[in-house]
C-alpha cells in the first residue's frame, strides 16, 4: 500500500512494528508467568488494574507536555526510556526470587510511559501526513499492530522453550532503543500545510468537547469497548491456560483475535456503512460466544477482532481529520483519561467474574452490556442533544 511521503512512512511503519512487538510480547510474558507462577488470574488482574491507575492522570499531564513540546520528540523520549527500562529489568530478573516482583513492577513502569507514547503516536499522524490520507495510515497501523501481537504471541511461546524470559526482555529493550532512533528520523510537515485553528483561551479542549455531543457518544462507545478489552486480556489467558493447559493453545487464540483486527481495514471496504453503534451493539452479542468451547471461542475471538479493528480505525480516524490541529492531543488525552480508567476497572472486574461465574463469565457480562449500550443509543437520540452536533459518518 503506497502513501506519499514515504520516509515518514516507512520509518513510521518500523518503528510502530518494534514498538508493537515490545509491548504486546511483554505482556504476553506478563500474562504466563503470573498466572503459572500463581495458578489463578487474580495477580493478573490486579497488576493490569494497577498499571492503569496512573494513566488516569499521565494522560492530561502527557496532553499538555505533547501540546508545549512536540509528538516527535515525546515518542523519541518514552521510547528510549522503554529501552532502558527492559535492559534494566533484565538484569534484575538475574535473581530468580526478584522475577515476579520485577514483572509485576515494570509492567506498572512500562504503562506510565507508554501513556505519553500512545499520545504522541496519534497526536503526530496529522503532522506527518496529508489529510486524505491518514485513513490509509491508521488502516496500515491497525494491521502492523496486529500483526505484532500474532508473531509475538507465538514467537514468544516458542522461544520460552530455548530462552529465559530474562533474555527476551533485553532483547526488546535493544529493540526499543532502536526504535527511538526511528522516531528521531520523522520529517515534520511544514506549518502551513498542516491544519491550524486559533486556540480558545479557556479550557480549549474541554469546550470543544462537551459543543460535541457526537464525541461525547464516541467516547461512551469507547468506554464500552475498553472495558470489554481489559477483561479479555485477564480472563482469556486464564480460560484457556486453566482449561487447556498450554501456552501455545493461548497464543492461537490470541492470533484469531489478531487476525480479525488485521482483517477490519478489507472488511470496512466491503461494509463502509457500518457505524460505530452498530459495532457496539455486536461487541456484547459477540462476548457469547467466549466460552470454553474451542470452535466456539476462536470464532469469538476473530470476531470480537474484528469489532475493535473496526471500532478502532473509525474512531481515532475521526478524532483526527474532525478536530482541529491544535486541539488533537489535549482532546485525545481528555478521552484515553475515560478509556483507560474503565481499563483499569476491566482488570479489576475480570478476576471477580472467573469467581462468581466460571468460565462463562464473560457470557454474563456481554448481557449487561447489551442493556448499557442501548441506555447510551437513547441517551443521544434525544433532539435537544442530537441538535448540538451530528455523529460524523
Amino acid at each position: 500500500m503506497k502513501v506519499q511521503g514515504g520516509h515518514n512512512f516507512n520509518y513510521y511503519l518500523v518503528s510502530m512494528a518494534i514498538t508493537f512487538f515490545g509491548f504486546y510480547g511483554f505482556m504476553y510474558l506478563v500474562s504466563v508467568q503470573l498466572i503459572e507462577a500463581t495458578g489463578g488470574p487474580n495477580l493478573l488482574g490486579k497488576v493490569l488494574a494497577l498499571t492503569m491507575l496512573p494513566a488516569i492522570v499521565l494522560n492530561l499531564v502527557a496532553g499538555v507536555l505533547i501540546e508545549r513540546t512536540s509528538p516527535k520528540l515525546v515518542m523519541f523520549v518514552t521510547d528510549l526510556l522503554t529501552g532502558g527500562l527492559f535492559v534494566g529489568a533484565a538484569a534484575m530478573m538475574t535473581n530468580p526470587t526478584w522475577q515476579v516482583a520485577t514483572l509485576a513492577v515494570v509492567s506498572v513502569v512500562n504503562k506510565a510511559i507508554g501513556v505519553f507514547y500512545k499520545l504522541g503516536n496519534k497526536s503526530i499522524v496529522p503532522q506527518l501526513f496529508a489529510p486524505n490520507q491518514i485513513m490509509t495510515v491508521n488502516g496500515v497501523q491497525t494491521q502492523v499492530r496486529q500483526v505484532a501481537i500474532i508473531s509475538a504471541s507465538m514467537i514468544i511461546a516458542g522461544l520460552l522453550i530455548f530462552v529465559s524470559a530474562q533474555v527476551l526482555i533485553f532483547v526488546m529493550g535493544v529493540a526499543f532503543l532502536l526504535s527511538a532512533w526511528l522516531d528521531y528520523q520523522f520529517q515534520l510537515r511544514s506549518k502551513a500545510d498542516q491544519q491550524v485553528a486559533v486556540r480558545p483561551k479557556l479550557a480549549p479542549a474541554w469546550r470543544l468537547f462537551w459543543q460535541r455531543p457526537d464525541l461525547v457518544k464516541l467516547t461512551c462507545l469507547a468506554i464500552i469497548g475498553c472495558l470489554v478489552d481489559a477483561v479479555v486480556a485477564v480472563f482469556i489467558p486464564w480460560l484457556v491456560l486453566t482449561t487447556w493447559h498450554a501456552k501455545v493453545a493461548l497464543s492461537i487464540y490470541l492470533g484469531f483475535e489478531a487476525a480479525g483486527i488485521i482483517m477490519a481495514p478489507l472488511i470496512k471496504r466491503w461494509f463502509p456503512k457500518l457505524t460505530m453503534p452498530q459495532l457496539s451493539y455486536a461487541l456484547p452479542l459477540c462476548l457469547g460466544l467466549l466460552v470454553p468451547l474451542p470452535l466456539l471461542l476462536g470464532l469469538g475471538m476473530w470476531l470480537l477482532g474484528v469489532l475493535r479493528g473496526l471500532f478502532n480505525l473509525k474512531f481515532y480516524t475521526t478524532l483526527q481529520m474532525s478536530v482541529p490541529g491544535p486541539f488533537v492531543s489535549r482532546l485525545l488525552a481528555i478521552t484515553l483519561v475515560f478509556t483507560d480508567g474503565t481499563a483499569a476497572l476491566g482488570a479489576y472486574l475480570a478476576p471477580q467474574l472467573s469467581h462468581w461465574w466460571g468460565s462463562w463469565g464473560l457470557v454474563v457480562l456481554g448481557g449487561g452490556l447489551i442493556f448499557v449500550t442501548g441506555i447510551v443509543s437513547v441517551v443521544f437520540r434525544h433532539p435537544a442533544i442530537r441538535a448540538l452536533g451530528q455523529e460524523p459518518e
